[in-house]
């Protein structure tokens, strides 16, 4: 196998960064040949860890990112990153060594069934050629609609075939729709991840009616505008725009809304149409009474332009909503403190947890690409990893990392790259001890708590051993300082901030 072509095609990819673990074969050739090309090598601590890396630089670049490890169990330790990649449909090749296709079938060490492993979490996995092809073929699958992970095994197999592509949604139904769009008096706009992957924000941005988004497209619409009406779960309850602006609505116009970006698939109430890239699976779900291919896109956007509905409504909303959420030192005052200082010049990565809940309402995002988090897959840990492979990205902007009780310490190691790299990461630790939307059920139902309970008294000793100074704030004054406090070219920090566990366990009532 030619290491110095492949780490030539690979910079041809635009590659600038690979992460992961390698082992003493291939992948340990092809990083001599690919750090002989300039491009660097992060050294992560976890397999899985790294591939989230590499695909959050992928989401944030638009084109794949890179990440790495040995055949077998690193591989299977690689799948943890595969799955979340797959459910936040971030791009991203990953390379894995191979038992060569030639082997006799008692070289067992190491050999697993890469293809039934990553079956499930990837969009396909084929062998390397020597020619070039499957790589190039690797990233262009990777980065097409819906993106995803895929797997290149590096090793020559008998047959090294691309896996089939999702199917095109073509263009049809356009008449009926500018119909339903022409006839409609308040029509609102849910905008899914195509929207962001398309660049349709600045048509967002100058409508005059509801515009929600799917929490995989958080900042796709300017949340600080007066239209917009947030994060569309399909679970809102009563205190949410989407509970009290939807019911309202006579179209609801989605673009490239899908079944596994919102937490409840339901017909809606009224007349809705949507814009797809491709036929996703569970579309169904939404009993849509018309679909139509992304080539629609801009004649729907422009005509939507011309309506104006529901904003007075949606500042009430939202008002009320946000005062909610500010009653109490909980949540939602952190993020506000946040929104203030920071103005929307930092990005924000939000772990999983009642955290989040909040955090999908409460923060502010202008942009598509201001804050991340597992919209899609609701997956624990991934926040610190994300928020990694984001700073290291964009080390010049001051990225805020927001973890709770059950995800802080999945993946804590992976935070001496910070240490490392001088990376511009506030780690934000929310904290009640307790994993309190679970807790919710067992307090419902009279069950045990003692299962959803940590006995951790504080990380801020345990980060600060990392080389991480670490706070701990108890009310929003203490968090404004710590945050006027960190110099965020200086390095990393760790903030730790206690509530009420019976508080934070009330806090999402009536939101979700």
């Amino acid at each position: 196998m030619d290491m110095e072509r492949l780490a030539g095609d690979i910079v041809q990819q635009g590659i600038k960064a690979v992460f992961g673990i390698p082992g003493s074969g291939s992948s340990l050739s092809l990083l001599d040949a690919l750090e002989k090309q300039g491009i660097s090598f992060h050294l992560t601590r976890f397999e899985g860890s790294g591939v989230l890396m590499a695909a959050t630089t992928g989401r944030l670049s638009g084109r794949a990112g890179m990440s790495l490890s040995i055949k077998g169990p690193g591989l299977a330790n690689s799948v943890p990153g595969l799955a979340a990649s797959w459910f936040e449909a971030f791009p991203v090749v990953h390379l894995t060594e191979a038992t060569p296709g030639t082997a006799p079938p008692w070289q067992v060490h190491k050999r697993m069934d890469h293809h039934a492993l990553v079956k499930a979490v990837s969009k396909g996995i084929f062998a390397f050629s020597g020619d070039g092809h499957a790589l190039r073929d690797a990233f262009a699958l990777s980065q097409a609609e819906e993106p995803g992970p895929v797997v290149l095994e590096l090793t020559e197999k008998d047959d090294p075939a691309l896996p089939g592509r999702d199917k095109i949604k073509k263009e049809k139904n356009l008449d009926r729709i500018m119909e339903l769009i022409r006839q409609s008096q308040r029509p609102v706009v849910i905008a899914g991840a195509l929207s962001l992957r398309r660049g349709w924000s600045s048509w967002l941005n100058m409508m005059n009616i509801p515009v929600f988004s799917t929490a995989a497209a958080k900042g796709v619409a300017d949340e600080t505008l007066s239209q917009s009406a947030g994060v569309y779960t399909g679970a809102g309850r009563e205190l949410t725009p989407e509970s009290s602006i939807l019911p309202r609505a006579d179209l609801v116009v989605c673009l490239g809304l899908t079944a596994r970006e919102v937490l409840a698939v339901r017909p809606f109430q009224t007349k809705s149409v949507n814009i797809e890239a491709v036929e996703t699976p569970g579309r169904d779900g939404f009993n849509f009474d018309e679909t139509t291919g992304i080539e629609a896109a801009r004649p729907v956007l422009e005509a939507l332009q011309g309506k104006l509905w529901g904003l007075g409504e949606l500042d009430d909303v939202k008002a009320q909503l946000n005062a909610y959420m500010s009653r109490d030192f909980l949540p939602g005052q952190v993020f506000q403190v946040v929104n203030r200082h920071f103005q929307g010049r930092a990005r924000t990565i939000i772990d999983t947890g009642y955290f989040c809940t909040i955090g999908e309402h409460a923060l502010l995002a202008q942009k598509a690409d201001q804050c991340l988090l597992s919209g899609q897959g609701r997956y624990m840990g991934t926040g610190l990893p994300m928020a990694l492979g984001a700073s290291l990205h964009d080390p010049g902007l001051p990225h805020i990392a927001f973890l709770g009780d059950g995800g802080i310490g999945m993946y804590m190691a992976e935070a001496r790259l910070a240490v490392q790299n001088k990376l511009p990461l506030l780690i934000i630790l929310m904290t009640d001890n307790f994993f309190g939307s679970i807790r919710t059920r067992a307090i419902k139902d009279g069950l045990t708590q003692k299962p959803l309970t940590f006995n951790d008294r504080s990380w801020v000793g345990c980060f600060e051993a990392m080389g991480i100074p670490g706070v701990r704030a108890e009310n929003p004054a203490e968090v404004e300082t710590a945050l006027s406090g960190w110099d965020y070219s200086s390095g990393p920090v760790f903030l730790e901030i206690p509530f009420d566990p019976d508080k934070n366990e009330a806090m999402v009532r009536g939101i979700r």
